[in-house]
């Protein structure tokens, strides 16, 4: 809808500024709302919910990734642009990404042809690196079984919604609830060692880190999927010891951390008796991604 009157729209910004929010940014923001809102009053209520702190995405009930615009809720993690590297990882594995960039091109490719590629996310919250995996696997003309995890209700139930509205009809992409700290978990997932990928972008914000984490993140998502226990590193030991059980021998894990966390994941990557591992930076610079094969 166009909001009516440019007046409203530059007040608009003028408020957003004044509440700290970046002038780019501010101008950015009000147009999408102003796009989305289907009345003036809505339009006013997006502005007011952002001035409070509410995170845009939460607004407006999506947040673009990769390819595709995925619904977010609140308690639900909203997706970031720095983590498409791990999808672009996991199809450079894969055999599929077309002009692989940056630190990606160094990922080899699976040394073993499969017809049907299996693959598990872990901790998946909105679905958006499982969906835009598997997508891009079926675009290539690729068979693929994927199965996204969770422990949150809240995720599991958006993801789900996100399966059907990108995705739509189909028994080969499921949400499976799972707790992936549990060592007695029982969750029926693929059989040991016939999955080909193991993706996950699991919590990794330490004790410390949370105490100081920025008030818009720390106020609205959902703490369940940040906190990474006393060093942040809690879930990577698990996800490694499942990568070892539910891999094929030449298939890959590859898993989503902090900017400092590189050469301890390669370390926990490494005792699990994973070769070739290596971490990728994003295109920030930034360590993100680190990658291993059984």
């Amino acid at each position: 809808m166009t909001i009516s009157g440019d007046s409203r729209v530059e007040e608009a910004i003028k408020k957003m500024i004044e509440a700290g929010i970046d002038i780019d940014d501010a101008r950015l923001e009000v147009s999408m709302f102003a796009e989305s809102a289907k009345s003036d009053e809505e339009f006013d209520k997006f502005i007011a919910r952002r001035i409070g702190g509410e995170p845009m995405a939460y607004i407006l009930g999506y947040k673009d990734f990769y390819r595709d615009a995925f619904k977010v809720i609140p308690g639900v993690l909203i997706p970031r642009s720095d983590t498409e590297i791990l999808v672009e990882c996991a199809l450079k594995f894969a055999g599929i990404l077309e002009w692989p960039m940056g630190d990606v091109a160094g990922v080899p490719k699976c040394n073993y042809e499969s017809d049907n590629v299996r693959f598990i996310d872990f901790c998946t919250g909105t679905g958006c690196i499982g969906i835009s995996v598997y997508k891009e696997l079926i675009r290539s003309g690729k068979k693929a079984e994927g199965i996204l995890t969770d422990i949150s209700p809240v995720a599991l139930s958006c993801s789900s919604s996100n399966i059907e509205t990108i995705i739509g009809e189909t028994d080969t992409l499921k949400v499976v609830e799972d707790d992936v700290l549990n060592d007695k978990n029982e969750t029926d997932l693929f059989a040991p060692e016939t999955v080909d990928m193991i993706i996950s972008n699991p919590p990794y914000i330490n004790d410390k880190d949370m105490e100081e984490l920025d008030d818009i993140i720390g106020e609205n998502e959902p703490h369940l999927a940040l906190e990474g226990g006393t060093d942040g590193l809690v879930f990577y030991p698990r996800i490694a010891r499942r990568g070892m059980e539910l891999l094929k021998t030449g298939g890959a894990l590859m898993v989503e951390h902090g900017y400092d966390q590189g050469e301890a994941v390669r370390k926990i990557f490494a005792e699990a008796g994973f070769k070739d591992v290596m971490t990728l930076k994003d295109y920030g610079s930034v360590d993100r991604v680190t990658f291993g094969v059984k």
